[in-house]
């Protein structure tokens, strides 16, 4: 079968190539991939991003947004049947026991691997899963926004879980790519008014964070955001800050930003080598909360998959561009300015 993968340590290396094709365990359900997102980690990985002391196989197909339909039950299977439509979590061998699991964070467990970079991901023809981290697609969800549920999981786990938003807060979003525009939406599913920043560059980007309901939008390159988060907020700074970027002047326009025992959600992911927190000192004797937002966990999906079928979520217009696998290189290499979300197929 055909799987995009990167093949070797470092910047490329990256082919669709023909592997072997997988076969469904007790347990497991095989899954004929419709659509692969890519994701901004698929583009580190590729770039050659390794996090410190990790270990990732060579060759490991890509890729952890994704949509599909049963095609195999391995032996116990009970909650799926061939021709169910599906997506799923992207954590595999997590024990489930240790006292990590048990508190609900598997993704810190020493036994999990995230399928996509420590083993091999969905960028490909077929996919094997455990049954208990897949979830049924309603009908009247497409494969393209099935395949966008793991990045609104992403979303809803920073601020559904992570932050405490409620209705009258004010909540910045720094970054218009696909994460800050979800996290946009959820926002204000909370009730809150969302301000979004980002480049002047990105014109259609900021144009979807108003459809999606933000209440002020801000060129970073144009105008002097911290004065006019602060402007908007009365002179006090703004609740929750959602920094979607990682880049380093952002995270330190993320604490001028913010108020008073406000609270800061990373979800940007930083180089290996990290960045400098300008401002830290200022963020301790102002009381500010700094959370780590990665990933999601299971009980995330169910609601976010119910959101999207309710149409109270939008993905649709997310998607830009659609190739096939066999055009991987264009996809990663894609630099055009109305790009947001690429999905890969067979």
């Amino acid at each position: 079968m055909k799987a995009v993968q990167k093949v070797a340590r470092g910047n490329g290396f990256l082919e669709c190539r023909e592997v072997d094709e997988p076969v469904a365990a007790p347990g497991k359900i095989k899954i004929k991939v419709a659509y692969c997102g890519i994701c901004g980690s698929d583009m580190h990985i590729v770039e050659g991003f390794e996090p410190p002391g990790a270990s990732w196989p060579f060759p490991v197909t890509l890729g952890h947004e994704y949509s599909g339909t049963v095609v195999e039950i391995g032996e116990g299977v009970t909650k799926f049947q061939v021709g169910d439509r599906v997506t799923s979590n992207v954590s595999t061998g997590f024990c489930g026991k240790c006292h990590i699991c048990l508190s609900g964070n598997y993704y810190a467990c020493p036994e999990n691997r995230n399928m996509g970079y420590e083993t091999d991901g969905f960028m490909a023809e077929y996919a094997v899963v455990d049954e208990g981290i897949a979830f049924k697609l309603p009908d009247n969800l497409s494969f393209e926004e099935g395949a966008q549920v793991e990045p609104a999981c992403v979303a809803a786990f920073a601020t559904l879980e992570k932050a405490n938003l409620k209705p009258g807060d004010t909540a910045v979003v720094i970054g218009a790519g696909v994460i800050g525009l979800l996290v946009v939406q959820f926002v204000k599913l909370c009730g809150a008014k969302a301000i979004v920043i980002d480049l002047s560059s990105a014109g259609n980007k900021l144009a979807l964070a108003r459809q999606y309901g933000a209440d002020l939008v801000l060129e970073n390159d144009k105008t002097d955001a911290i004065a006019e988060v602060r402007r908007a907020t009365g002179g006090t700074g703004a609740d929750y800050i959602f920094e979607c970027t990682a880049a380093e002047p952002c995270i330190n326009q993320a604490t001028l930003m913010t108020r008073r025992g406000g609270t800061i959600v990373m979800l940007g992911i930083t180089p290996p080598e990290g960045t400098t927190f300008k401002y830290y000192l200022l963020s301790i004797l102002q009381g500010h909360t700094i959370v780590n937002s990665f990933g999601h966990r299971l009980h995330t999906w169910p609601r976010v998959i119910q959101l999207i079928s309710e149409g109270r979520i939008s993905v649709k217009e997310l998607v830009t561009h659609k190739l096939g696998f066999e055009q991987c290189a264009k996809a990663f290499e894609n630099q055009e300015p109305g790009k947001i979300k690429i999905l890969l197929h067979p």
